[in-house]
């Protein structure tokens, strides 16, 4: 009778077991769009300003011109000057592609590229080693290299070039609608018959100004020699 009980009951098991489900987990797939395309549209680049010499009634004066922006600075100042001559710059040598050349586009050509610290003298129409000191006589006493005429400038900054003035002393000053609104006495480094340079700082609001630069009279204070540079005070 034992017997027959666990018999019974091994049965009993068998077919609870062969009446159980196995439950299969599958494995979720998530399907990620692909990223959407993204084109970048190129900003063109604003102009740039360079500053060049030009003669003006047989003097060299600087002014600001604005030119597409450009890597190659001394091509587009050139370029600025309407001369159309290739440029190579070689040991602190810029040599200019220009079979002739007049004398007053050899003095601009020399000062506004000889700006650039690369360059310490030019190649040009057959003639080699042209630096500043060649064309002295294109050079004004004073001579305002920046802000050169058109400049903007922030409402503190430089005014710096060269002069060859009376012991070395020359006024700067900043004009705006007829009144001086700062002014400076500048001492250059050197005094006539030699040419020094000089360095200050002004002040301004925004707004159009004019910095004028001049050499005193020693007889009654009288500005000798006055340079006028317009320029435009930034915000």
């Amino acid at each position: 009778m034992r017997f027959r009980l666990l018999f019974l009951g091994a049965l009993a098991c068998l077919a609870a077991a062969c009446g159980s489900t196995k439950t299969v987990t599958k494995p979720v797939t998530t399907t990620v769009p692909p990223p959407s395309a993204t084109t970048t549209v190129p900003v063109s680049p604003g102009p740039m300003a360079l500053t060049v010499f030009r003669v003006d009634n047989g003097l060299l004066r600087p002014r600001v011109v604005h030119v597409p922006r450009t890597a190659a600075v001394a091509g587009a100042a050139l370029g600025a000057l309407d001369i159309g001559a290739g440029v190579s710059i070689d040991g602190g040598t810029a040599k200019v592609a220009l079979g002739q050349a007049t004398q007053d586009q050899e003095a601009e050509i020399v000062y506004t590229l000889t700006q650039f610290s690369t360059i310490d003298r030019v190649d040009v129409a057959g003639r080699t080693g042209l630096t500043r000191s060649d064309f002295a006589s294109y050079v004004p006493p004073i001579l305002v290299e920046s802000p050169a005429a058109g400049a903007q400038v922030p409402p503190t900054f430089h005014v710096s070039g060269t002069a060859s003035v009376f012991e070395a002393t020359l006024v700067v000053q900043l004009v705006r609608d007829g009144k001086v609104v700062a002014k400076r006495t500048v001492t250059a480094s050197e005094g006539a018959p030699g040419r020094g340079t000089f360095d200050t700082t002004l002040h301004a609001t925004p707004g159009n100004a004019t910095v004028a630069a001049f050499a005193p009279s020693a007889a009654d204070g009288t500005p000798q020699h006055e340079v006028d540079v317009a320029v435009t005070v930034k915000r």
